[in-house]
């Protein structure tokens, strides 16, 4: 989750005059934007699963080799939020 305000004063007034309808739209896309930060977390977390899978059945590669490559996989994956 990110560190900013999901809701700001301005939204927090428009959630409260909204009815049923108005409601559902609403949840609904908050629903669909956590769905697709989840599945691009997921598709982070596969891929690092099929990495370390690579990784040892690759011949030559130890621990300390391992183990940077791994730490470069979550750089990655801070830069990629």
């Amino acid at each position: 989750m990110q560190d900013k305000n999901l809701i700001n004063r301005k939204t927090y007034k428009e959630i409260k005059k909204m009815d049923r309808k108005d409601m559902e739209l609403f949840l609904a896309k908050v629903y669909r934007n956590g769905f697709k930060d989840g599945a691009a977390a997921g598709d982070m977390a596969d891929f690092k699963i099929r990495l370390s899978q690579i990784l040892n059945k690759t011949k030559g590669i130890g621990i300390v080799l391992y183990d940077r490559i791994m730490q470069t996989a979550k750089e990655m994956e801070y830069d990629y939020r």
